[in-house]
């Protein structure tokens, strides 16, 4: 079997587009632990169940080992920073945050689109990480855009409405284009007009807006 190159390897996993979560515990002595993660997912529905993976080179791996509950928190757009932060080596990751704890037993953050407060449930090896699933114990979820992150780069997600204001914007962008480019542009005013165009097409231009835009 052909040796895959790490590096080529990551820049191809960050082709895919994931949400940005949080996901903190209580260590042995009491005190309060938490990491940026991007490798939660779900697993089952009944029972509900959810998994997230941790380096074994981590400097929390034995926190999380050790703790009989954890909660993800998914970050709502708008919340880079605070992603940084708990990304961040050796950054006093929970200064100035009002925390108490779910009723899991792990801490809250004050902010967040959804909250999975769950029961350690079982650890699997998975390479140079450990894979860590839970029984969600406690859900919570609030009406917040999640923060979501593609390439490197965070982003976030836009309706239809924002995409079609994007679109059809006059002032530069694809209206600017040339006399075969704006005829495009008509012919897709009316389609859209007419309900035939389709989502994936809106978010496409949309995306190409931006991108000239830039």
């Amino acid at each position: 079997m052909t040796a895959v190159d790490p590096l080529a390897l990551r820049q191809a996993l960050g082709s895919f587009v994931t949400g940005v979560t949080i996901v903190t515990a209580r260590d042995p002595a009491g005190e309060p632990v938490g990491l940026t993660v991007s490798s939660f997912n779900s697993v089952s529905l009944d029972p509900p169940l959810v998994l997230w993976s941790l380096s074994l080179k981590s400097a929390s791996l034995p926190s999380f080992r050790e703790a009989r509950s954890w909660a993800v928190h998914v970050l709502s757009a708008g919340q880079e920073a605070m992603s940084a932060r708990f990304a961040t080596p050796g950054a006093d990751r929970f200064a100035d945050l009002a925390l108490a704890d779910g009723p899991e037993g792990a801490p809250q953050l004050p902010d967040f689109a959804a909250r999975f407060g769950c029961a350690a449930t079982f650890e699997y090896e998975g390479g140079d990480h450990a894979i860590f699933v839970g029984h969600v114990a406690d859900l919570q979820r609030r009406e917040a855009e999640p923060l979501v992150y593609h390439g490197g780069r965070y982003g976030r997600v836009a309706g239809a409405a924002e995409q079609e204001t994007a679109l059809f914007r006059e002032e530069g962008g694809l209206l600017a284009l040339t006399a075969d480019g704006r005829g495009l542009i008509a012919e897709l005013r009316d389609a859209l007009a007419a309900g035939r165009l389709a989502e994936e097409d809106r978010a496409l231009l949309a995306d190409l807006y931006r991108r000239s835009a830039d």
